[in-house]
């Protein structure tokens, strides 16, 4: 086995937890639809961010039907429904972070989603065990992704200078966040369609192409 990274930092969603799908069609069919019945908000707009921070900058740009705390209810019930009903981990991926914990490499959950997210993927799935750290993004008192504090503050607590870190991300607002922060950034795009991340150093395309960039 070839040597791995020696710190890396993976996002949840759309990476070790396939649930792109499900957020796309709750999204489009349900969640967009209220919040802006006569404005098309492309998917992009919100995908990868912390779900608190998007409803300032939707609020500028389009004509919006609900306030502020009847968006973040209409995500918080749909992540309970995704996470506790409908999400599944990535093929294979108990036995990748444990061969890249035998490997010696350290590694950070850092994800956007809230704790009350992670708690209920861990109680189905038991995947922290894995981490030698987890970082939400309502422990970080700074913007979320696209923003890079979060994969900074990943790299911190595993006590690696970001630069000496990589990163491993589904989205564009989460690999640009990883890419400035200064991290090696792998762009997954194994869980729904397949977003255009042109920033980043890797792709791959499913579990086993994973595997390869992370121990070529």
């Amino acid at each position: 086995m070839s040597d791995a990274p020696t710190a890396i930092c993976f996002d949840m969603d759309g990476v070790l937890v396939q649930s792109e799908d499900h957020w796309v069609s709750i999204q489009r069919e349900h969640i967009l639809p209220t919040v802006a019945p006569d404005d098309d908000i492309p998917l992009s707009a919100i995908t990868g961010r912390d779900y608190t921070e998007v409803y300032p900058d939707l609020d500028g740009e389009y004509e919006l039907a609900v306030s502020r705390e009847e968006y973040e209810r209409l995500f918080e019930e749909a992540g309970r429904e995704i996470y506790s009903e409908h999400a599944t981990m990535l093929d294979g991926v108990d036995d990748l972070l444990a061969d890249l914990r035998e490997a010696g490499t350290s590694l950070a959950l850092t994800t956007s989603a809230p704790w009350d997210w992670i708690d209920v993927i861990e109680d189905r799935f038991g995947l922290l065990h894995h981490f030698d750290t987890a970082v939400s993004a309502q422990d970080i008192d700074a913007p979320g992704k696209p923003e890079p504090h979060i994969y900074e503050h990943g790299a911190s607590e595993l006590g690696v200078e970001p630069t000496n870190c990589w990163a491993v991300e589904d989205s564009h607002a989460g690999a640009s966040a990883a890419v400035a922060a200064g991290m090696t950034t792998v762009g997954f795009q194994g869980d729904g369609a397949a977003t255009e991340l042109p920033m980043v150093h890797h792709l791959a395309g499913d579990a086993a192409e994973l595997r390869d960039v992370l121990f070529e």
